[in-house]
């Protein structure tokens, strides 16, 4: 496998330098970039962004069939892989160049992503919930690489701008369904139109499948619409509004044991996550005179998320020393009467012993009765701090957990900015000044309950006990605001070489409170200033040669998840339990994700330093993108497990992230052909120690010793794409897409002392057919030749206690590539 990748590298270079000798003297393409910066309107000519780029519109996204946005990026665009952390088609993990945009929380994220000006970063975590976005109505999408300053927070790798379609750009209407494999079906439908300056458009999107894994049925309905006024080309306006409803289950990774077996099992189920969302955004812009206009856009956003996960149980049977008979050590007449009605002796029920009592509520009640009998206080008598040691014997199940939690999240804000094209200095020049408010509310409430769980589909579905831990519960309020004030400049130094300066000033507060009064150390305020700027050139060697390069910086702030998450926590929950006379010792620091929060002291935020240098143009009718890049993470956040679900977050000082790039593509009247190639060396770049306590070379505290120059876990160094479309007739076009990923360190193996997960490849095929002038029929299948893979890989807690016979208990989980798929469809247009 290297020896083909080094071919297939070597093939991409020399054909490029070939390219850039053999110059002719046509013109580069004017690809007009629309979205630049969250809401410019009159784009930026490709050959004046010192950014790599990768443009896809309307006809790409359509021709590609694929399922959404995560995955049409995954087959079609350089430096992208995905994952299946979840497993769920519509909660992909989407990494550019090793930066992350992923639903799940918990993940440090490091692309902005932006839909008509709307950020789609969720305010709790940063996620971005890509089920929410109807691919169906989508008209192009931007992805500029490198930390780019002017799209705000979270801009390290990139950021990523959609465009959705108006009554101006489609018209006429369209209705499209699909059906096969694993009883996905999907159906659509749009319509759109203009007359007299006035345009609509709506769209319509469904889908549903039972999914190629046990007890893994999802579905999905978004709708979108827009209501849009143009005055000639000096002014317009846009009123949109979106909702979207999902129920997703994501069953996640197998154990090995178990994936050797049946690849379609779930090890513990369910796991659902449930959305609600609705959308206002509006879009204006004004030429105020020839050149200079005025654009701003102004959005609320409101998200409910509900999620159900059943687990295996974390509690251990006689988990604190001393037994339940430690409550009653004050008052003997207590314990004695408990023991006469519950037919044995306190001591005994951790030893194994046979009591009547089969509910948590019935004895808790039975000890207040008996408490108010003898005069005593009942709450002097709570159950909460030791309810592990009251599992097994008849008490209590210790078989499973509910972790079950609902988030609202509220986003609102205000973008408005200047763009200004006139000379400097008898030069060409365009500047862009702008300002921007975001605010986002998220209120996270969540409980743990105990579960019975199902022998044979080890689901707690419907099992619930009825019983909630109360030290697993969680009642919080975030809240963070971000002002910004931002500005990007191109001056044409000459008709070949202009020059790009860029800056943002970001200050952002992110704010917690407790709202269940039980956690006083979670409650703080935090605030984050910093100015990112970027200079950057680009040159015109030729008319179809344009060379660039930017040193540029962006920064992330911690989220409200990571601040509440914290390695500081043990310290500060201490100290609250030591001021209320409680036992510090009892003090734990790990957070439950995404279920719990503990405390509140600050983490620093992340810094990138990018450096990137490119070369791309056009010979023919070929284009070409050739670029390297360096990025420097200071003060990256990583989270570290403590448990199988639970952990917390911590800087871990720099990462660094280099790499090479190279795409060349084609289009003529019968055939469409592209090949991208990327490289990325992702390390660690100073010494630390880590929390891996699944590790098998861990020490007595859990901790295993990272190195300098230790690869990142997840991220592949090598992916290999090529694909094409050929048109046999007007009529009939067949299309092949063949992806490459190399080999993984597995989450968990900061420290890379053990295998990785290996490299796989898939081969995905269409085909269309024109039928009369409003049908086309069409075919998609997935993973051609039916190749077994892992895209993902983490170290959690051996599954002997769920599945004791498993031959093979080695606490490795791996994310399984779905198998051959197939399916079938109609489109009508009229």
């Amino acid at each position: 496998k290297k020896s083909a990748i080094k071919t297939i590298v070597v093939a991409l270079l020399v054909l490029t330098a070939q390219i850039i000798r053999a110059q002719t003297e046509e013109v580069i393409e004017e690809v007009l970039v629309i979205g630049i910066t969250p809401n410019v309107s009159q784009g930026v000519k490709i050959n004046r962004i010192p950014f790599a780029v990768q443009h896809s519109g309307t006809e790409a996204l359509q021709t590609s069939q694929s399922l959404d946005v995560s995955d049409f990026m995954n087959s079609r665009l350089n430096a992208i892989n995905i994952n299946s952390a979840q497993n769920n088609p519509l909660q992909a993990d989407v990494q550019f160049r090793g930066f992350t945009a992923s639903p799940l929380l918990g993940l440090p994220q490091g692309l902005a992503v932006y839909q008509d000006g709307v950020r789609l970063n969720e305010p709790l975590g940063d996620a971005v919930n890509w089920d929410l976005i109807p691919e169906s109505a989508v008209y192009s999408i931007d992805l500029l690489s490198g930390a780019n300053p002017i799209f705000g927070l979270n801009a390290l790798g990139g950021a990523l701008t959609i465009n959705m379609k108006n009554g101006f750009n489609f018209t006429g209407n369209e209705a499209e369904i699909y059906a096969g494999s694993w009883g996905r079906t999907m159906a659509s439908f749009e319509s759109g139109g203009s007359k007299r300056g006035w345009g609509y458009y709506f769209n319509v999107n469904r889908f549903s499948e039972e999914g190629w894994r046990d007890l893994s049925q999802s579905d999905a309905t978004n709708f979108y619409g827009s209501l849009s006024w143009r005055d000639s080309d000096t002014s317009s306006v846009d009123l949109i509004y979106q909702t979207g409803k999902t129920q997703l289950i994501g069953n996640g990774a197998l154990p090995v044991g178990l994936l050797s077996l049946d690849r379609s099992a779930v090890f513990t189920a369910p796991d659902i996550t449930s959305n609600d969302m609705s959308m206002f955004n509006l879009n204006a812009r004004h030429v105020i005179t020839k050149g200079i206009e005025f654009s701003g856009n102004t959005f609320w956003r409101e998200n409910n998320t509900n999620s159900f996960n059943g687990d295996g149980s974390e509690f251990e049977l006689c988990e604190y020393a001393g037994g339940v008979q430690s409550f009653f050590e004050e008052s003997e007449e207590l314990k004695d009467s408990l023991s006469l009605d519950l037919g044995v002796e306190l001591e005994d029920i951790c030893g194994g012993g046979n009591v009547s009592i089969t509910n948590y509520k019935e004895l808790q009640n039975l000890i207040y009765q008996k408490a108010q009998l003898y005069g005593l206080d009942p709450e002097d008598f709570e159950l909460k701090d030791v309810i592990g040691k009251l599992y097994g014997s008849g008490v209590l199940s210790d078989e499973a957990i509910n972790n079950i939690s609902h988030r609202r999240q509220v986003s609102t804000g205000l973008n408005l900015q200047v763009a200004m094209d006139e000379d400097f200095f008898g030069f060409d020049n365009n500047l862009t000044a702008g300002f921007s408010y975001f605010a986002g509310d998220s209120g996270f409430v969540s409980v743990l309950e105990l579960a019975q769980l199902d022998p044979i589909t080890r689901s707690t579905a419907g099992l619930g006990t009825g019983t909630f831990y109360k030290e697993g519960e969680t009642d919080v309020f975030t809240e963070i605001n971000t002002w910004s004030l931002f500005f990007t400049d191109t001056w044409a130094v000459t008709d070949q070489l202009a020059l790009i300066f860029a800056g943002r000033y970001n200050e952002a507060e992110v704010v917690l409170r407790d709202r269940s009064g039980e956690r006083p150390e979670l409650n703080g305020s935090h605030k984050f200033t910093r100015f990112n700027p970027a200079i950057g050139f680009t040159f015109d060697e030729s008319p179809n040669t344009n060379f660039f390069g930017v040193y540029s910086e962006a920064n992330r702030v911690p989220t409200p998840i990571e601040l509440a998450c914290n390695e500081g926590v043990f310290t500060l929950a201490q100290q609250y339990a030591y001021e209320s006379g409680e036992d510090s010792d009892d003090i734990d620091f790990e957070c439950r994700l995404p279920n719990a929060f503990l405390a509140d002291p600050p983490l620093e935020e992340v810094v990138t330093n990018n450096l990137e240098l490119g070369v791309r143009g056009n010979w023919r009718q070929l284009n070409y993108q050739l670029g390297i890049f360096n990025a420097k993470n200071e003060n990256d956040i990583l989270f570290q497990t403590t448990g199988r679900s639970t952990g917390l977050f911590a800087n871990v000082g720099e990462t660094k992230r280099r790499g090479l790039e190279v795409s060349i593509r084609s289009s003529s009247e019968s055939f469409d052909f592209y090949a991208t190639y990327s490289l990325l060396n992702a390390t660690f770049q100073k010494d630390f120690y880590v929390l891996s306590p699944n590790h098998p070379n861990s020490d007595l505290q859990g901790e295993l010793a990272v190195q300098s120059g230790d690869r990142i876990p997840g991220l592949p160094e090598h992916i290999i794409k090529l694909g094409g479309d050929y048109r046999f007739t007007p009529q009939l076009s067949m299309g092949a897409e063949a992806i490459y990923n190399s080999n993984q360190v597995i989450r968990g193996d900061e420290s890379n002392q053990l295998g990785t997960i290996g490299g796989y490849s898939v081969v995905n095929l269409r085909a269309s057919y024109l039928l009369k002038d409003r049908f086309i029929l069409f075919a998609r299948v997935t993973n051609l030749f039916d190749k077994e893979f892992e895209n993902f890989g983490l170290l959690g807690e051996s599954p002997s206690e769920i599945l004791p016979d498993l031959a093979d208990q080695r606490p490795l989980f791996l994310g399984i590539g779905a198998p051959r798929g197939a399916w079938l469809g109609v489109r009508y247009s009229f």
